[in-house]
């Protein structure tokens, strides 16, 4: 059996790493099946496909009539948008014992603002 990804998985995983970036977001409708297959010129049935993988891993909704939507579940980590990643980090750094205000001048050092 080939290692090779067939054009379908390789289209799902593509998209599968725009959701959990947050490149797609909840809710968003994707392209039909059609419209997708026309913009990366392959079948619509490959499309087709690839929607199918990420609706069944919980990525996807698809809705007949209505088309393909963002579906994040709560197994998704990668997904959550970034002010919530960044609270939950927050969370983390202050029950590590930093202070506010060292938390705070690091900060200043990450984004180069020096209050001096």
């Amino acid at each position: 059996m080939s290692d090779k990804l067939s054009v379908s998985e390789s289209l799902a995983a593509s998209l599968r790493k725009d959701i959990e970036k947050g490149i797609l977001m909840d809710g968003e409708k994707l392209p039909s099946c059609r419209e997708m297959a026309i913009k990366l010129g392959i079948n619509p049935n490959t499309v087709q496909k690839a929607y199918a993988m990420l609706e069944q891993k919980g990525y996807l909704e698809v809705l007949p009539q209505k088309g393909a939507f963002v579906k994040k579940s709560p197994m998704q980590l990668n997904a959550k948008p970034n002010e919530e990643l960044a609270m939950q980090r927050v969370k983390l750094i202050k029950k590590s014992g930093i202070s506010r205000a060292k938390l705070e001048e690091i900060i200043n050092k990450i984004y180069g603002e020096n209050n001096d």
